[in-house]
């Protein structure tokens, strides 16, 4: 994520916001001020939705442009906690005045880069919301929410968006299409699958396996598998689970052989019923030789 910036100096004596983007869960913010004989540079982050414990890992690319390509740049990787990050001495205040402001003003950019998060959910990569407005033809409406989409892009990912978008419905005559029984936020990971982005980890593949097979999507059921077989850290009964409720062909089928497999008995090895039944006759036949033995010996 990209913030840029060009602000008047005036007012550095104390903190000064100079720009902010929404990033998903947390909104942005570029932080300059003038800390006695030095220019201080931050990056602040706040939470979009309230959350009690949240923090946030990034690296952090810092940059001041003056004329003539005059550039300042430094480079910090946060690595705990939340709020906000930067250096105090960023850069020498008469430094700055002669070299890098242009009629007054000060040109600073940031770029940030998400590591990973904690206690604000999945970051969402890929943005569907007005600013797509130009190179899309429809809405998609899910709740509240709209998703500006492309019909051919989708009817090429999906058949069931090419017959309700394409085909002789009457949504394929509408502006915005409603779509009914889902989640705003798991339709947006499953777009974001669609349009080639990395958005499957074990906390979005269940309701992303869901849409795949609901809009019969192959393209998001193949990355789906490939998940659940190479990276997912969840138990193969899970993933057997997921296969079978979401029609995951080749993962179903790997599993399912897999418990043939296990369930083939090798020679000389009994069955765990016929284990059982073994040993509940060794302790009956145990119990009958006690009651023998005292019997025999008034015991």
């Amino acid at each position: 994520m990209a913030l840029y910036k060009k602000g008047s100096t005036e007012g550095f004596d104390v903190l000064f916001y100079v720009g902010g983007v929404v990033d998903s869960s947390v909104v942005e913010r570029i932080m300059v001020v003038r800390r006695e004989d030095h220019l201080g540079f931050f990056i602040c982050y706040e939470p979009i939705a309230p959350v009690d414990e949240w923090s946030i890992r990034t690296k952090l690319d810092y940059k001041v442009v003056g004329p003539n390509q005059n550039v300042v740049t430094r480079t910090w990787e946060n690595c705990n906690g939340s709020g906000s990050f930067g250096l105090l001495d960023f850069l020498e205040w008469e430094e700055m005045k002669q070299w890098y402001l242009v009629n007054g003003n000060l040109t600073v950019e940031a770029t940030v880069t998400i590591i990973e998060t904690t206690g604000l959910g999945n970051i969402k990569i890929r943005m569907f919301d007005e600013s797509q407005k130009d190179v899309s033809d429809v809405i998609l409406v899910v709740r509240d929410t709209r998703f500006y989409v492309s019909k051919l892009y989708l009817a090429s990912q999906s058949n069931v968006f090419k017959a309700l978008l394409l085909g002789n419905f009457q949504e394929s005559k509408q502006s915005e299409v409603k779509l009914n029984g889902i989640d705003p936020d798991d339709f947006h990971y499953f777009l974001e699958v669609l349009y080639g982005e990395s958005a499957i980890d074990d906390t979005t593949v269940e309701d992303i396996a869901l849409l795949a097979d609901m809009y019969d999507a192959p393209t998001a059921i193949r990355r789906c598998e490939e998940f659940l077989l190479k990276e997912s850290k969840k138990t193969w009964k899970k993933k057997l689970e997921i296969a079978t409720r979401y029609h995951l062909k080749k993962l179903e089928d790997k599993y399912s052989s897999e418990i043939s497999a296990m369930e083939i008995v090798q020679p000389g090895v009994p069955k765990e019923g016929e284990q059982q039944t073994k040993l509940c006759f060794c302790e009956m036949l145990t119990s009958i030789v006690v009651i023998i033995y005292r019997v025999v010996f008034n015991y």
